[in-house]
């Protein structure tokens, strides 16, 4: 785990998943104990991408589709307003008690918005900076995309990022238990906003389009893929690639960041932290055979990981 990161206090609170299905809520405690934290790395690509441009500025960054707050949190040490927004009933307030009660960040750094990626209520051309952070897939990618590019100031950056499950490397029977159990996961998490949103994030935002009269400067990040998308699908609802010639792609093999050492509660722990919410005794014999794989023992897992960027064209 790097020194730093952006995890925050915990929270008891359960809030409305609206995004997700007005029938589901996120603990984000669970959330926040089970997923990856965001590493040191994790910024420093964003902060490079942005800072090699003549006349960067670090004034207003837009942290989409935030959740709980927890990219905003590290935003914040380096940008001198944050505007924080959520489609989701309940998750702005979660975001200010968060960064502001507990973590007693001013709040004068802040701003709190309950709104979609697709329909901002900011200003035209006033944000350097926006992140969409793990949400991206449960938006409307090219009206959020267009929103994005009218909200940016001209050479403002775009970073949309994704992770999807971790993988097992280096012990074949939990690797095959373990991916035979996301496939199972996937018939439960299907049909409709699920099937809408493996199709964006199975082939690691590929299927993102960015204009070439709105952007420029488009750069690709791979980590822990081993050089294939493959490694993003967890079913087999994939959507066509909008790469276009001239695009940057990188491929980045063996980020200890996202490499961890994990037995079979925190695998029970981590699914728990996927919509739909689905008991164990669903799957209750994919898990039987993982935790015989497992032997008890702890394995080693390796999270795939698409990090986008674009400039907004002048």
């Amino acid at each position: 785990m790097a020194a730093t990161s952006s995890r925050q206090a915990k929270t008891d609170t359960p809030t409305k998943e609206l995004g997700y299905s007005i029938s589901q809520g996120v603990n984000w405690s669970d959330y926040i104990a089970s997923r990856p934290v965001y590493p040191t790395s994790f910024f420093e690509r964003i902060y490079s991408y942005h800072a090699q441009k003549p006349g960067a500025a670090w004034s207003i960054a837009h942290d989409v589709g935030a959740g709980c707050g927890i990219v905003s949190s590290t935003l914040a040490s380096r940008f001198d307003n944050v505007v924080v927004s959520d489609p989701n009933d309940g998750y702005a307030a979660l975001a200010r008690k968060l960064l502001v009660e507990e973590a007693l960040l001013p709040e004068s750094r802040f701003r709190f918005l309950q709104e979609t990626a697709e329909d901002s209520s900011l200003e035209s051309g006033t944000v350097d900076l926006i992140t969409a952070c793990e949400c991206i897939h449960w938006t409307t990618p090219d009206a959020s995309i267009k929103e994005f590019s009218r909200e940016l100031k001209a050479g403002g950056t775009l970073a949309i990022t994704y992770y999807t499950r971790p993988l097992i490397d280096g012990h074949e029977r939990a690797g095959k238990a373990w991916l035979a159990l996301w496939v199972a996961f996937s018939q439960i998490s299907k049909g409709g906003l699920y099937d809408k949103a493996y199709y964006i994030a199975n082939n690691g935002l590929d299927t993102l389009e960015f204009p070439e009269e709105e952007w420029e400067s488009v750069k690709r990040v791979y980590i822990n893929a081993h050089g294939t998308l493959e490694a993003f699908a967890v079913n087999d609802l994939i959507g066509g690639s909008k790469v276009k010639d001239g695009e940057e792609i990188i491929w980045v093999e063996d980020d200890e960041d996202w490499c961890h050492m994990h037995g079979i509660e925190w695998f029970k722990a981590f699914l728990a932290t996927w919509m739909p919410s689905t008991p164990v005794s669903a799957l209750q014999a994919y898990w039987d055979e993982l935790e015989l794989a497992l032997d008890g023992k702890e394995v080693r897992t390796r999270t795939p990981l698409a990090m986008v960027f674009a400039t907004k064209r002048a």
